[in-house]
């Protein structure tokens, strides 16, 4: 009888051991959470020149609209503590706003939904949702009815001294008349980014590893993120659209509307505190010539050609390499000169 109550007296110790720590590691996740707070790099800007952005509170993130004739006051979409915005993309006549909601804890908790707000209404509509991690999305750029987005099966670390990533890419697309999700490649890619839907042909443009060739370990440490596209007529025929020559990897890309440029993030140089400094760089796929479009010495990334292409709008954190990122939003004419910021309101 005695044993019978040690080990009731143990297993109750237990139980209220992993409900403490379960309790403690909620309040910490909490406080982390709420230590979020402005700015973020994800935007994007309407066919009429809106921009939206998104903005943390506290922790809670949300989605603000700015434009010419109108700066923010409430958020058009507030999310909880615990959950976050990976993306966003306008509809091509800018009534709509497309979403990716996730939870912060991936390990936990791997799902995503996708949704969409009526900018003009209020009104939102939850599309779909999957228990794997959409981190990219795109409208179609002349047909409303189609997104495209980008799918990771997993989110994990592919080493002990590695953090978790999102891994296992694909890309899909959903119609939003019918309800209909297509899978499109079959690649399980190890990295792919920076979605763009041409305007002109039935292709998609990604930024993934070319690894074509590599046969070894060590030939993997050769390979360069280069620029890809992909026919969604046949998705097997896949090529390098960027300089295949050129040693630098490149992260985040725009395309100009009748395909034959592009506008490319890549690191340029290395900073007096050992920090890489990232410009953007054009890319004229006729001449299969590139050069520096940005001079600004610091991380600038996320590169968006605007309406009628007469500004090339981009982010650029003035802290990067630090635990708190300091995000301002910019713009540039296409042709170059220099860049002007333009602020973001918050009421």
């Amino acid at each position: 009888m005695m044993k019978k109550k040690t080990i009731i007296s143990i297993l109750i110790i237990i139980g209220l051991i992993t409900i403490t720590l379960i309790v403690l590691g909620i309040i910490f996740d909490k406080e982390e959470f709420e230590k979020q707070q402005g700015r973020t790099s994800i935007y994007d800007v309407s066919s009429n020149g809106t921009i939206a952005y998104v903005f943390f509170d506290e922790g809670n993130p949300g989605i603000y609209l700015q434009s010419d004739t109108a700066s923010p006051e409430e958020p058009i979409v507030q999310l909880k503590i615990d959950q976050e915005i990976l993306d966003i993309s306008f509809s091509p006549d800018g009534k709509k706003l497309a979403y990716i909601i996730s939870h912060k804890n991936k390990q936990e908790d791997l799902k995503s939904a996708i949704h969409v707000v009526n900018v003009e209404t209020g009104s939102n509509q939850v599309l779909f949702a999957k228990r794997t991690l959409v981190t990219e999305i795109e409208y179609h750029p002349t047909n409303e009815d189609m997104l495209y987005y980008l799918n990771a099966d997993t989110f994990e670390n592919y080493s002990p001294i590695a953090s978790a990533k999102p891994h296992d890419f694909d890309v899909f697309s959903y119609q939003i008349s019918s309800g209909e999700t297509k899978q499109h490649t079959d690649l399980k890619k190890y990295m792919m980014q920076s979605l763009r839907v041409s305007r002109t042909k039935n292709t998609v443009y990604v930024s993934m590893f070319d690894d074509t060739d590599v046969e070894t370990a060590e030939d993997s440490f050769a390979t360069y993120l280069r620029i890809f596209e992909i026919s969604l007529d046949d998705p097997k025929s896949i090529q390098v659209v960027s300089q295949k020559d050129n040693e630098q990897d490149i992260y985040d890309f725009a395309v100009a509307a009748n395909d034959d440029a592009f506008i490319y993030q890549a690191v340029n140089d290395t900073g007096e505190d050992g920090i890489f400094q990232y410009e953007l760089f054009f890319y004229d796929r006729q001449t299969e010539q590139g050069e520096r479009f940005t001079h600004l010495r610091e991380h600038t990334t996320n590169p968006i050609i605007g309406p009628d292409e007469k500004y090339v709008y981009f982010v650029v954190d003035k802290q990067f390499g630090s635990p708190k990122p300091d995000y301002y939003l910019y713009q540039m004419t296409i042709g170059g000169g220099n860049p002007e910021e333009i602020p973001l309101y918050m009421n």
